[in-house]
């Protein structure tokens, strides 16, 4: 695989299964390098449509500081208070996220589509989405959106955005790959030794990533 700004579909599948075998679902130290828990699955009928998942439980509030204000707003939960007013959500409670790595046949890049529910299995809104702890804090700062996509000022294209998975055909939601291409082919031109290595590929578009999304939350 020569040192590219995009993959074929082929050098996907040997990348992620590269990544996969890398990095298994354990933890040789407290040093968190790249996201764990990845595996990799094959369409059922048709070929190259495979793709990595993991399912994470991501905390309900993504920091202490949403915890703070949201205290400071809180109802008197006193005893001559109804207790529907009172009806404050745990701090236990956990989110299901469901994290998938498809590949782009237009970008010809990896692209992460994920979903995200509640205790009760309802799917979260995307002003919900935006203020969980998927996000790294501050990642989002000047993000404009809809109720079905999240756009930056001045792009041609929406960052965050509802879609259907590729290969499981589920509404999902996904980061638009228009710029992986440019951003990637900049970060492997500075990374030695770089060709024909498609799990270095992959490590450094978890890095690139890894900028907005927190992978390591509910690991």
């Amino acid at each position: 695989m020569p040192a590219t700004s995009t993959l074929t579909r082929a050098q996907f599948d040997e990348a992620c299964r590269a990544y996969v075998a890398a990095h298994p679902n354990t933890h040789p130290s407290e040093v968190k390098t790249y996201p764990l828990g990845w595996t990799w699955t094959e369409h059922a009928y048709v070929c190259n449509l495979g793709y990595l998942s993991r399912v994470v439980h991501l905390p309900s509030r993504a920091t202490s500081s949403d915890v703070a204000e949201d205290d400071t707003e809180s109802p008197d939960c006193s005893a001559e208070h109804d207790d529907a007013v009172c009806d404050v959500p745990s701090l236990d409670s956990s989110l299901t996220c469901n994290q998938y790595i498809v590949y782009s046949s237009t970008f010809q890049v990896p692209t992460l589509y994920f979903t995200l529910h509640d205790t009760s299995g309802s799917p979260l809104a995307l002003d919900q989405i935006v203020k969980t702890a998927l996000f790294r804090p501050h990642a989002l700062p000047t993000a404009e959106g809809n109720a079905f996509a999240l756009t930056l000022p001045n792009s041609a294209f929406a960052l965050l955005s509802q879609g259907d998975h590729p290969t499981l055909g589920t509404p999902s939601w996904y980061f638009h790959p228009c710029h992986t291409t440019e951003v990637m082919g900049e970060l492997m031109a500075e990374i030695e030794d770089s060709s024909g290595d498609g799990l270095r590929w992959m490590e450094a578009w978890f890095m690139v990533m890894g900028n907005m999304v927190d992978f390591f939350a509910g690991e």
